[in-house]
């Protein structure tokens, strides 16, 4: 008596395949982050200065 074949499931893309897009969005990802914390440096650095002058304006707007 014979059995019959065990189901085969799809078969696995090539790795060729499965890499193609990982180079430009790991860069992408990379320069997001290095974006991001140019931003946050600069606000920290003048933060103080442009929460004044925003105060200052509100103010003056409002009086």
């Amino acid at each position: 008596m014979t059995r019959a074949p065990a189901p085969q499931g799809p078969a696995a893309p090539p790795l060729q395949n499965l890499f193609a897009g990982f180079l430009p969005r790991a860069l992408g990802l990379i320069a997001a982050a290095m974006l991001t914390g140019l931003v946050f440096a600069a606000w920290q650095a003048n933060g103080p200065a442009l929460l004044d002058a925003l105060a200052a304006s509100g103010l003056s707007w409002c009086l």
